[in-house]
C-alpha cells in the first residue's frame, strides 16, 4: 500500500512539474491558453499573451465560448463547433471575431483538445489562443487593394493588363480584349501572355519588367524604346503586331512595376495604345520627304536609313542581307540621242518596272543617284538575290525601250549583287562597296547582266 501511494506521489509530482513547464512556456510563448470544465466553462486563461485577447478575462470566466459574443461565422459553423465540443472532439484553428474593449473588432484563432480524467470520463477542454487580428486586416487591406487594382484596370478606357512575379496574367481589361481579340476568361485560363501579340515564344515589355531586365536587354527587343519620364523603373516602347487586326496594328506600350508597401516588387502593368493611324500619317509624310521626286521610289536618304535599319537588325537576327546596286546602261548616251524629257520617262518606266519585279513589301527600292538605282532585300541568300536580278532584268527587257547607243538597240541594266551577314566588325560601307564592285564587274562584262561578288554570271542578249 505505501508502495503504491509512493507511486501515485511520484506521478502527482511528475503532473505538476509538467503543469508549471506548460506553464512557464506559456508566460514565454506569443499565444495564450485556456481551460474549460465539462459544462465548457471557461476556468482559467494564462500565458503573456492574454493581453493579445484586447478582453478582459474576467468577461469569459464561468462563459461558454458561444456565449461570449461570438461574430465573424454563420451559424452553420457555430452550430458544427458546438457538436464537436458535445461530441468531444479535438478542434484546430475554430476562427471567429469579437468586440475588443475599445470597441475594434479583434479576430480570434482557437485550437482545443478534450481533457479526460483516469477512468475516461470527459472533464473539460485545454487549449491555445491566438490573436490573427493583424494578419487579417493585412488581408482585407490586400483584397481592398486588388478590387481597387480590379477597378482601376476594368475601368479603363485604354488597353490594360497586369501579371504577377510569376508572370502569370492577373487582369485583362476589355479594351484589351478588343485590341488583341483574346477575352479576360481565355487570358486568365493559363494562355501565354506571347501568344496574345506574337506568333512564337517571346516576352513582352511587362515580362521584362517584372525579370528587373536592364536597360541594353529592353532596348535590344525593341528598336523604339525609352525610359518613362514620368513613372520611375518604367519603360515605353513601339512596335509593329502583324497578327492584330486585319492589317496588324502598331502600338505604343507601357510597362511599370507594381511593388507594395514594403517596395517588394509584386508584379508590372502593363498599357497599350493603338497608333496605327498615326503611324500611317507619319508614313506618309516621310514618304513624301523620303521619296524621290520623279520615279516616286525612295530616295537616296531614304536608302541610307533603311539600309542602316536592316543592317542592325541582320546583326541581331544573325540573317543574310542582301543589295542589288543596278545601273542604265549607258544612259548618257539615251539622254545626248533623245534628250531629257525622254531620259526622265526612261527613269520612271525603269523605275516602276523595279517596283513591279519586287514582290515583298520588306524590300525597298531607291534612286541611289542619277541613272543608278539600289534595292534592299532582307533575310536573302545570294540564291535569292540572283533569282530577282534575273527577274529585273526581264521587266525591263520587257519595256523594249529603243536606245540605239544601248545593248542590243535598247534600254537594258547591270546590276551588282552582294550578300553579307552582318557581325559586330562590319558596317553596312562593306556590303553597298562589294555591290559595287559586282556592278563594275558586270559592265566590264557586257552589261545587260547582273554579277554576283566574287563571281560573274552572264545572261544571254538575245
Amino acid at each position: 500500500m505505501v508502495k503504491k501511494n509512493g507511486m501515485a506521489t511520484e506521478q502527482s509530482r511528475a503532473e505538476q512539474s509538467s503543469v508549471r513547464a506548460l506553464r512557464d512556456f506559456a508566460e514565454l510563448a506569443g499565444d495564450w491558453f485556456w481551460e474549460q470544465d465539462a459544462d465548457f466553462r471557461f476556468t482559467s486563461f494564462f500565458g503573456v499573451s492574454t493581453d493579445m485577447m484586447r478582453r478582459d478575462q474576467s468577461e469569459f470566466l464561468g462563459k461558454r465560448r458561444w456565449e461570449t459574443g461570438i461574430d465573424g461565422v454563420t451559424e452553420e459553423q457555430l452550430a458544427e463547433h458546438i457538436a464537436a465540443c458535445h461530441r468531444h472532439e479535438a478542434f484546430r484553428d475554430f476562427e471567429y471575431s469579437v468586440v475588443g474593449t475599445g470597441g475594434e473588432i479583434q479576430y480570434y484563432a482557437i485550437s482545443g483538445m478534450p481533457v479526460f480524467d483516469d477512468s475516461g470520463a470527459f472533464t473539460g477542454y485545454h487549449g491555445i489562443g491566438r490573436n490573427v487580428t493583424a494578419l487579417r486586416v493585412a488581408e482585407v487591406a490586400i483584397k481592398n487593394s486588388e478590387r481597387k487594382m480590379s477597378q482601376i484596370v476594368h475601368g479603363n478606357p485604354v488597353p490594360t493588363f497586369v501579371i504577377d512575379v510569376q508572370h502569370r496574367i492577373t487582369h485583362w481589361n476589355q479594351a484589351c480584349a478588343r485590341t488583341t481579340g483574346r477575352s479576360e476568361k481565355e487570358m486568365l485560363s493559363g494562355v501565354a501572355l506571347w501568344a496574345a501579340f506574337y506568333g512564337a515564344p517571346r516576352p513582352l515589355l511587362a515580362d521584362l519588367v517584372v525579370s528587373g531586365a536592364s536597360e541594353k536587354v529592353i532596348f535590344a527587343q525593341y528598336d523604339h524604346a525609352s525610359r518613362s519620364s514620368l513613372i520611375e523603373g518604367a519603360y515605353e516602347a513601339e512596335g509593329f503586331f502583324p497578327l492584330l487586326g486585319d492589317e496588324g496594328c502598331w502600338l505604343h506600350f507601357t510597362a511599370a512595376p507594381l511593388r507594395d508597401a514594403d517596395g517588394k516588387l509584386i508584379g508590372a502593368i502593363e498599357t497599350l495604345q493603338d497608333i496605327t493611324l498615326e503611324r500611317k500619317a507619319q508614313a506618309a509624310l516621310e514618304n513624301l520627304a523620303l521619296s524621290d521626286g520623279l520615279t516616286g521610289v525612295a530616295n537616296r536618304r531614304r536608302f541610307d536609313m533603311a539600309l542602316a535599319d536592316e543592317w542592325k537588325r541582320a546583326r541581331r537576327y544573325k540573317t543574310t542581307l542582301a543589295l542589288l546596286m543596278i545601273d542604265i546602261d549607258h544612259f548618257k548616251r539615251y539622254n545626248d540621242s533623245y534628250g531629257h524629257q525622254a531620259g526622265d520617262l526612261c527613269l520612271q518606266q525603269v523605275a516602276t518596272a523595279l517596283r513591279d519585279a519586287i514582290h515583298r513589301p520588306g524590300d525597298v527600292v531607291a534612286r541611289y543617284g542619277g541613272e543608278e538605282f539600289a534595292v534592299i532585300m532582307p533575310d536573302t541568300d545570294v540564291d535569292g538575290a540572283a533569282v530577282v536580278s534575273e527577274r529585273i532584268l526581264d521587266a525591263v527587257s520587257a519595256l523594249a525601250i529603243e536606245h540605239s547607243g544601248g545593248e542590243g538597240g535598247r534600254v537594258s541594266l547591270s546590276i551588282g549583287v552582294a550578300t553579307l551577314t552582318p557581325d559586330l566588325k562590319t558596317g553596312e560601307d562593306a556590303l553597298v562597296a562589294l555591290a559595287d564592285q559586282a556592278l563594275y564587274q558586270a559592265k566590264q562584262t557586257g552589261r545587260n547582266r547582273f554579277c554576283c561578288a566574287g563571281a560573274r554570271l552572264d545572261r544571254s542578249e538575245s
